[in-house]
């Protein structure tokens, strides 16, 4: 993977980060619960999702380097499809919560599994 590939990964992951923030912060004054230790709070979360993203590309950048095989193999694309599917989940969350008709439109139903339609 070259450094633009990995360069796009990092903003689509950091674009999903900040969608996630903007949605809370919209989800917080919507139900006049603002607060910025909930804020700080959620920040450091997506502090550590960032470095768990850095530290998936030093691991994958470091292998040739120190001789070591390749057996982490595509650890910056598994970490960072992980941060991007945990931020969708969110970012659905908080819609549903600012719009509740959301939740059960069709827009939402196009993001459940069979499983979850069984569940109703």
């Amino acid at each position: 993977m070259d450094y633009y590939t990995e360069g796009i990964i990092a903003l689509v992951v950091l674009l999903f980060i900040l969608l996630d923030f903007i949605s809370g912060i919209v989800k917080g004054a919507v139900n006049a619960d603002l607060s910025s230790t909930k804020m700080r709070e959620g920040l450091m979360h997506k502090l550590a999702f960032i470095l768990a993203l850095l530290l998936g590309w030093l691991l994958e950048w470091s292998m040739p380097i120190l001789g070591l095989p390749d057996v982490f193999g595509a650890i910056y694309i598994g970490v960072a499809t992980y941060i991007v599917l945990t931020e969708l989940t969110s970012i659905l969350e908080n819609l549903g919560d600012i719009n509740p008709e959301l939740k059960s439109s069709k827009f939402m139903s196009l993001f459940q599994s069979d499983n979850e339609e069984g569940k109703k």
